[in-house]
C-alpha cells in the first residue's frame, strides 16, 4: 500500500492494474506499506524552504526502482490507433513544464523541429499548452492518455519530469534535456535514457532561477539533435 506521511492509504490512476499495489479499500494494517507522497518523497531531504529549494538524498537512485505501468488492452489499442493514424514512427515531445526551472526555451524547441524535418514530430497537448509549428498534435487530457501515446512512440524528448519516469516504466527510449535543477545522479540514469546538458551540482530551486535558465539556454538545439540521432541509432524503429 502506498501511504502518505500520516500513514493514510493513497491512490492514483497511474497505479490502476498494478498487481503489486493495493487499493485503499483492500488495505489492512498488516499490509506492507511504502511511504511516498507530498512532503515524504524518498529522494528529497527534509525539511527545506522555498528559499533553499530541495536537496537530494544521495542514498536514493531512481534507476534502482524502475516503475511498472500497466496499460489496459483498450488503452494499448488506443495507442496503436494513434500510431496508425500518424502513419510513421514518431518522435514524441512535450515542450511544456509546470516547473519553470525544467523548461527548455520554446525557441530552442522550434529550432530543433525545424532542423530535423526528416523526422515525424508529435506534440502532446493538454490544458493551455500552445503547439509548435510543423508538428502533429494529439490531445492527452490525462496522465494515462499521455502514456498511451508515449507507449507507441519511437522515442521521447522532453525536460526532466514525471513523464520521463513513465517512459522508463514503459521501456521507451528517451532523450532527457537536463539542466541545473534536478540531480541526475539521484533521479536519472534509467536504461535507455540519454541525457543532454546535465549540470551538477543541482541547485534544487523550484522558484524561478537564473542559474537554471542559463543552464537550459546553454543546451543548444544542435546538441539535442545530435543526441537524438545517436539515441535513434540504438533502437529498432518499426
Amino acid at each position: 500500500m502506498i501511504v502518505d506521511r500520516a500513514g493514510r492509504p493513497r491512490w492514483h490512476a497511474i497505479w490502476e492494474g498494478n498487481p503489486a499495489i493495493i487499493r485503499p479499500e483492500a488495505w489492512q494494517s498488516t499490509d506492507h506499506n511504502i511511504v511516498n507522497g507530498p512532503n515524504c518523497r524518498p529522494y528529497i531531504t527534509y525539511p527545506f524552504t522555498a528559499e533553499s529549494g530541495w536537496t537530494f538524498d544521495q542514498r536514493f537512485r531512481a534507476r534502482d526502482h524502475v516503475a511498472k505501468i500497466y496499460l489496459t488492452p483498450d488503452e494499448r489499442a488506443y495507442g496503436e490507433r494513434l500510431r496508425t493514424a500518424i502513419g510513421r514512427p514518431y518522435v514524441l515531445i512535450d515542450p511544456w513544464s509546470k516547473h519553470h526551472n525544467l523548461r527548455w526555451p520554446r525557441d530552442h524547441w522550434q529550432t530543433l523541429v525545424d532542423t530535423c524535418r526528416d523526422l515525424t514530430w508529435v506534440q502532446q497537448i493538454y490544458g493551455d499548452v500552445v503547439p509548435l509549428q510543423r508538428v502533429t498534435t494529439v490531445s492527452t487530457p490525462s496522465f494515462r492518455h499521455a502514456c498511451c501515446l508515449l507507449a507507441t512512440a519511437a522515442i521521447y524528448v522532453r525536460g526532466e519530469s514525471g513523464m520521463c519516469h513513465a517512459a522508463a516504466a514503459l521501456g521507451v527510449t528517451q532523450v532527457t534535456i537536463w539542466g541545473g535543477c534536478m540531480d541526475w545522479t539521484v533521479l536519472g540514469g534509467y536504461p535507455g535514457q540519454h541525457a543532454v546538458g546535465v549540470s551538477l551540482p543541482a541547485c534544487g530551486r523550484y522558484q524561478p532561477c537564473t542559474h537554471c535558465d542559463a543552464a537550459m539556454r546553454a543546451i543548444t538545439p544542435d546538441w539535442v539533435a545530435e543526441k537524438l540521432r545517436a539515441a535513434l541509432s540504438t533502437i529498432r524503429v518499426e
